[in-house]
C-alpha cells in the first residue's frame, strides 16, 4: 500500500483511466500504481466508491454486458467503466484548474529539497527522476 492520494488527485487519475478505454477497478488501481512508479496505491475500499460517486454525477458510466461483450471485454466478473462526455469535459476543467497548482506545490517541494539536502542532491534527484 503506496501514500494516500489527495482527492482531486485521485479524481482527475480515474477519469484519466476511464478516458483511456473501458476500465475496471484493479485496472484503475494498478494503472495508478504504474502512472505514479508504485508511491501510490489507492485501496480498492478507496476506488470502489469513488468510482461510483463519479457514475452518480454521470462522469463515468459501467458497461453493460452486451456492450462490453461488443467492445471485446471480458465479461462475468467485472465491471467495466467509461468515461462520459461530462467526464471528458470534467477532466479538462480539473487539468486546467489545477496544472497552474500542481506546479507551485512541485516547485515548493523542490524547493524545499534543495534546501534540505542541496543544489547538488536536488540535481541527481531531477536526473533519476
Amino acid at each position: 500500500m503506496g501514500k494516500k492520494i489527495p482527492g482531486k488527485v485521485l479524481e482527475f487519475l480515474v477519469l484519466q483511466a476511464c478516458d483511456e478505454g473501458p476500465t475496471y477497478g484493479y485496472e484503475v488501481v494498478s494503472r495508478i500504481e504504474e502512472i505514479t512508479d508504485g508511491n501510490w496505491s489507492p485501496s480498492y475500499g478507496t476506488i470502489y466508491p469513488l468510482i461510483q460517486r463519479l457514475e452518480e454525477q454521470g462522469l463515468v458510466k459501467s458497461l453493460s454486458d452486451e456492450e462490453a461483450d461488443r467492445e471485446g471485454l471480458e465479461t462475468g466478473e467485472r465491471n467495466y467503466y467509461t468515461i462520459t462526455s461530462e467526464g471528458v469535459e470534467k477532466l479538462g476543467d480539473i487539468s486546467r484548474e489545477k496544472k497552474e497548482k500542481f506546479e507551485d506545490l512541485v516547485a515548493g517541494y523542490l524547493k524545499v529539497y534543495e534546501h534540505v539536502h542541496g543544489e547538488k542532491e536536488l540535481g541527481e534527484f531531477l536526473e533519476n527522476f
